[in-house]
């Protein structure tokens, strides 16, 4: 009896009209692309909470002031609508930190993430990694260490959602040190990834992909957004503006009922004209990263002319026994046979350029800081120097 009642309920609502039926409403429209959206396979937006954002400046500048290394780390997250809600970071041990060379693998990384995750997941915490984030000093950040974590695990986040790339946070020492918290989001280009996993860096694969140094990343906007929770501690921490003072010394009852005062000091660090610091590091990372890209340069430029080399030798064979037989022919004899120029002369494979663009830009980044750094002591010695003489 249940099931006929279930069938002529259904059948009750099959013939009335359904929402879906309906006319579409602007607000359904709206909905419908928001729902839409929350399958997006590209982030384009990062969005990272505050406590997150301390960990990161904390385990940085910890790092860079005891070791003197690049710290890194993990970032956990999910993506929603195409952008990335970063819940929670915890940093990664350095190579300093560990002596075996085993443990300097990425094999070794991952399963220290993974032994985070597991620990993380008995106390309910965040355990959907989604990137990385890397400290950096005067512009460099980019280096084969780094894309292969990035590839890793953007692996990982495919095998389990069959979207989404890893993204990458990097924060620069030296804005730190000037008092300002400069965090960049990335991401890895299609094209990169795709030649990155066939594994083929050569002219012609860079032609094909159009790679060039510029195009390895994809910037992304970072921006800083605390929960609910935590807005609402910030504003239980909130005081109201002491008192003026009056000429009349305040009881001790009235000390007692005035609010605690929480005044922030000034911060002057915009003003500060110490440029010969910044400016002399800046060179000196440029000049590192032209050193490098130059030694890396001249090894490819090696491979190259030894390729040439030896291709020189395989076609001067090739038309040496051609001429040999065409002289042979005219004289009625039978031509001799023209070995495999591959069994005969080992050619060198094309050099892999992929270290070559990192290098590249690791320059570019390192320059580019030192650009921006020149250009806003400019600024200020400019101003000092003009309210100087106009007193």
């Amino acid at each position: 009896m249940s099931k006929t009642v279930a069938a002529a309920a259904r059948a009750e609502l099959a013939d009335k009209p359904t929402d879906v039926d309906a006319v579409p409403t602007p607000e359904m429209e709206k909905m419908d692309r928001e729902a839409l959206q929350l399958g997006a396979s590209e982030i384009s937006a990062v969005q990272l909470d505050g406590q997150s954002l301390m960990k990161i400046v904390k385990h940085c500048r910890d790092s860079h002031s005891n070791h003197g290394a690049a710290a890194w780390g993990a970032v956990l997250g999910v993506e929603v609508g195409g952008t990335l809600e970063v819940s929670n970071v915890f940093g990664l041990p350095s190579v300093r930190d560990r002596a075996d060379e085993e443990d300097r693998s990425t094999k070794s990384t991952m399963q220290y993430i993974g032994e985070m995750l597991r620990l993380l997941r008995q106390v309910n915490a965040e355990i959907t990694p989604a990137g990385i984030y890397q400290g950096c000093f005067l512009g460099p950040f980019l280096n084969s260490a780094v894309v292969d974590s990035l590839n890793t695990l953007s692996l990982m986040i495919e095998r389990e959602s069959e979207s989404g790339t890893a993204v990458l946070l990097v924060l620069d020492y030296g804005q730190l040190a000037e008092g300002n918290t400069l965090v960049r989001g990335f991401h890895l280009s299609p094209a990169f990834i795709d030649a990155y996993r066939k594994g083929k860096f050569t002219m012609q694969s860079l032609i094909e992909h159009r790679l060039t140094f510029e195009n390895i990343l994809v910037e992304i906007p970072v921006r800083v957004a605390n929960s609910a929770m935590l807005d609402a501690m910030l504003a239980t921490l909130s005081t109201e503006s002491v008192p003026a003072p009056t000429l009349v010394a305040p009881t001790t009852k009235e000390r007692l009922a005035a609010p605690s005062s929480a005044h922030i000091k000034p911060n002057y660090m915009d003003l500060n004209l110490a440029l010969e610091p910044v400016l002399v590091s800046g060179v000196e990372t440029t000049l590192d990263a032209v050193e490098g890209y130059a030694a890396e340069a001249g090894n490819v430029g090696y491979q190259v002319r030894q390729i040439a080399r030896e291709k020189a030798r395989a076609e001067a064979y090739v038309t040496r026994r051609k001429a040999e037989n065409e002289t042979r022919a005219a004289a009625g004899l039978q031509p001799l046979e023209v070995e495999d120029v591959s069994k005969l002369f080992k050619i060198p494979a094309e050099p892999n350029r992929l270290e070559s663009l990192l290098l590249l830009h690791q320059l570019n980044a390192a320059s580019s800081r030192l650009g921006e750094a020149a250009a806003v002591g400019t600024v200020q010695l400019e101003g000092a120097h003009t309210g100087s003489s106009s007193t």
